[in-house]
Order: structure tokens, then C-alpha cells, then sequence
């Protein structure tokens, strides 16, 4: 039988009470943006039940709103099963938007010619990124912890800065001064064109503007 949550957590809690936390490295990797110690917090026990997640069901979901609408402001770039999705808040590294399903789904609900559809559009966007910005690779994350409705980050650092390498991209991403919001939208719409030219599907019409962004301002999916 596998191991319940409730003695995972017992087990671990037992096991730093009596050792402590794990000894990292982690100071010690040029990519890790901080100095100094940091303390862990202490480990909480399992809750009864998960929270529930913003949308679920696809209700009040504003991904599923952004779908429908297909603002610029937000969705700069479409095809009938997926879209592309700009980040509200400043963003620090070149490049970074969201892949998302225009249908409400998570990972676990995408059919056999979605996820082939998700795995080609992932390949495609690192080429994209790659031909158009002056990056090295893009690094995808999906936590989805905060929304229900799949959203995968995707990241890319520029080309040579190598502290920026690995795990804490994103973290680099928040700490770092942004990018001015003209130059960042340029830089990502240039990605969506070599996608479009590669794989099909749209760069979203600029006649709206591109500052109503559905109804989503303070909406960014949490990084949970």
C-alpha cells in the first residue's frame, strides 16, 4: 500500500526533529539569487482536504474568459485547440508566456490529440524563441496549484547569463528590474510570428488595443 499523506508527514517530522532539515548546496550554485542563511519554516501538517482551485469546473475561470474573448491584451497569438498568453505583471527575462487550452482542462483531461498538439507546440515555441530572440532554450514549469485551468510558464534567459541558468529562473524573474512593457511585448510577438510561420495558428488582432486584457488585471495565474 502506498504511503498516506499522514505518514509521509509523520515520518518526515520525526525525521527533523531528530536530524534536523537536509544540508543543501544550494547556497553554494551560481544560479541561487540569494546571500546569506535563510530557515526553513517549519513543516505543517497535511490539511484534511485540497483547496480549491480558481475556475474550477471552468466556473469564474478567467482563462476560459480569455478563450472566449481572445483580447490581444492578453492572448497574443491562437489556433482552435490552444493560445498564448502574456503576462500581465513586468517581467524581467526576454521571454515568458503562457501555453494554455482554450477548452477547460487540466493536464490529466487533455485527449491523445491534445497532448500531441501540446507536445508540438512546446518543441515549436524553444525553436521559435530560440530563431527570434537572442535566448539559448526555454524552460517550462507547470505548478498549477493556484488555477484549475492548465497553464504551462514558460521562461528563457538571455544568451550568456549563465547565473541566471536552472531552477530560479523564475525566481531571477521577480527580483530583477523589468523589461519596459513596449520593448517585452515586441520582443514576445516576434516569437508568435516565427510559431505562426512554423506551425499555423494566429497572432490575436491588434484592432482592441492591448490594454483591456479581459478582465484580468491582479488574475495572473499564481505560481503554485
Amino acid at each position: 500500500m502506498a504511503e498516506t499523506p499522514q505518514e509521509w508527514y509523520a515520518r518526515a517530522r520525526a525525521a527533523i526533529e531528530t536530524d534536523g532539515y537536509r544540508h543543501t548546496q544550494l547556497e553554494e550554485w551560481s544560479s541561487w539569487p540569494w546571500t546569506g542563511e535563510l530557515t526553513p519554516k517549519p513543516l505543517d501538517p497535511p490539511a484534511e482536504a485540497e483547496p480549491e482551485r480558481h475556475g474550477a469546473g471552468g466556473v469564474d475561470c478567467h482563462t476560459c474568459r480569455a478563450a472566449g474573448e481572445l483580447d490581444p491584451g492578453y492572448v497574443v497569438w491562437h489556433d482552435d485547440g490552444w493560445m498564448l498568453g502574456l503576462p500581465l505583471e513586468p517581467r524581467a527575462v526576454p521571454f515568458a508566456l503562457f501555453l494554455m487550452p482554450r477548452r477547460h482542462a487540466d493536464l490529466q483531461d487533455l485527449t491523445p490529440a491534445e497532448a500531441a498538439r501540446q507536445g508540438e507546440l512546446l518543441t515549436a515555441l524553444e525553436q521559435a524563441a530560440c530563431a527570434a530572440l537572442a535566448v539559448p532554450r526555454i524552460q517550462v514549469a507547470r505548478w498549477g496549484d493556484g488555477s484549475e485551468h492548465l497553464h504551462w510558464w514558460l521562461y528563457a534567459r538571455p544568451a550568456g547569463m549563465l547565473q541566471l541558468r536552472g531552477t530560479f529562473l523564475s525566481h531571477w524573474d521577480e527580483l530583477l528590474p523589468p523589461v519596459p512593457a513596449d520593448r517585452f511585448r515586441a520582443d514576445q510577438l516576434r516569437v508568435v510570428d516565427e510559431l505562426v510561420r512554423r506551425v499555423g495558428g494566429r497572432r490575436t488582432g491588434e484592432g482592441k488595443g492591448s490594454g483591456g486584457s479581459a478582465g484580468l488585471e491582479g488574475r495572473t495565474p499564481v505560481r503554485e
